[in-house]
């Protein structure tokens, strides 16, 4: 079950011509995907990982 993140309240799950989205009908907006924010959050944890940014890092460094 996914809940608004502004109230908490269970979103509704609509869709029209462009694709499926949340409806808050307690805040009565449209809400993000849940699922599609978690995984982007995944993506830019492992876009950041602690060997990558270290190797950019020393990288930007050497002259």
């Amino acid at each position: 079950m996914n809940t608004c993140p502004c109230c908490s309240e269970v979103l509704l799950r609509h869709a029209r011509h462009s694709g499926v989205y949340w409806f808050c009908p307690h805040c009565w907006q449209e809400m993000p995907d849940p699922s599609l924010e978690a995984r982007n959050a995944r993506r830019s944890i492992e876009l950041l990982s602690v060997p990558k940014l270290s190797s950019m890092v020393s990288t930007l460094a050497t002259p």
